[in-house]
This record gives structure tokens, sequence and C-alpha cells, in this order.
């Protein structure tokens, strides 16, 4: 992805558990892990959030609360197909990798989407965890 838009920066910010197998393209910035209010604060500078999770066993029924993040923030989504994220294709603003080719497609087509307040607050208002809890049909 860094290749094919080399004239963006894709910062990924948090831990590091393995250094990059190669030299990273210099548009990548890696930052370190952050209090939570600083890194919503750096999602907002953002123009589409990544959630580049590997397939494997502890992934398979992962929900990441990043995506919630993102799309409260009414930004579009390009994750990878792990855990619940394979069922949100269809979901607004969002978009599932597949595998690496379709990724410069996907990162093109989320720079140009735009959500509405009207849609933002739909998203927030049915992910509260109130609504959740309805939804699942479990008694607060």
């Amino acid at each position: 992805m860094a290749k094919l838009r080399s004239g963006d920066i894709i910062r990924i910010i948090g831990p590091v558990f393995s250094p990059a197998p190669f030299e990273l393209p210099s548009n990548i910035e890696l930052l370190p892990p952050c209090a939570h209010d600083i890194a919503l604060a750096a999602m907002c500078e953002f123009d589409v959030g990544l959630i580049p999770f590997k397939r494997n066993e502890l992934t398979v029924s992962v929900d990441p609360i990043k995506y919630y993040e993102y799309r409260a923030l009414g930004l579009p989504v390009v994750s990878t197909d792990f855990g619940e994220m394979k069922f949100r294709e269809e979901a607004a603003g969002t978009f599932i990798s597949k595998s690496l080719g379709d990724i410069g497609k996907l990162i093109v087509t989320a720079a140009k989407y735009r959500d509405t307040c009207e849609s933002s607050m739909n998203f927030i208002n049915d992910n509260t965890w109130d609504a959740r809890f309805e939804g699942a049909d479990i008694e607060l």
C-alpha cells in the first residue's frame, strides 16, 4: 500500500512486536503507543482508518474496537477480512480486503468516501452499549 500510495503518509500508531522483515518505505511513520485521547486526536487527521490484522487463530473471533472508533469519527475503514470484519463487507464506509492485490483499489475508493453527519450519528446510536444489548436480547 505504501508503494502504491507513495504520496500519502501511512501512520501506524502502537506497539511493534517484531521488526519488519524488510526496510519500510519512507512514507510509513511508525509511532509508539500513546494515551487513548492522543490516539483519537491523531485519528481526526486521518483520511482512511486501517485495520490490517492478520488472519489467524487469535483473530478469528476479534471485533476490533478501532472499527467503532473510526466509523464514529466518520472515517472510512479499510480492513483485512478477519474476525467480525469479514461480516462488514456491506457496511457503509467499510472496505474489506481479501488479498494484497485489492488494497490499492480499496484505498482509492475509501479515500473518496464521504460520510454524512446523519450517517455517523446513526452509527454511534446503533452501537451504544444499550443498543447492542438490546439487539442481543440481553436485559440490563
